[in-house]
């Protein structure tokens, strides 16, 4: 019971730094023996073969947040902000709030590799 725990507190947090969200209360150290759920990938991450580029991903395309950089699947509740005649699909509704504050902060980060 305390591993299902430990690893739902840990992807919880996973989760929510993602989007920028932090938890309410830390989250609890993990068992010996837990995985280790990686961070998500920097925001200009070198897109992978069959993941769509910012800016020219659809509906049903895999693509990266450009804000978290998280890989996801565009769907049509996506967030989404269009900007210089492309659109811009988001993991998460505060990602597109960030974008939108300041679009050239996360449009010129460089891809790192």
């Amino acid at each position: 019971m305390f591993k299902r725990l430990a690893l739902l507190s840990i992807a919880s947090f996973a989760l929510l730094a993602a989007c920028g969200g932090a938890p309410s209360v830390p989250a609890a150290p993990a068992a010996p023996g837990a995985v280790a759920i990686p961070s998500a990938a920097p925001a200009a991450a070198v897109a992978k073969p069959g993941i769509k580029p910012m800016g020219e991903a659809g509906v049903g395309d895999t693509t990266n947040c450009p804000v978290s950089g998280e890989e996801f699947v565009v769907t049509a509740a996506s967030p989404k902000v269009d900007h210089q005649g492309k659109t811009y699909y988001f993991c998460c509704g505060g990602c597109d709030k960030k974008f939108q504050a300041d679009p050239a902060k996360y449009l010129s980060k460089k891809p790192k590799g």
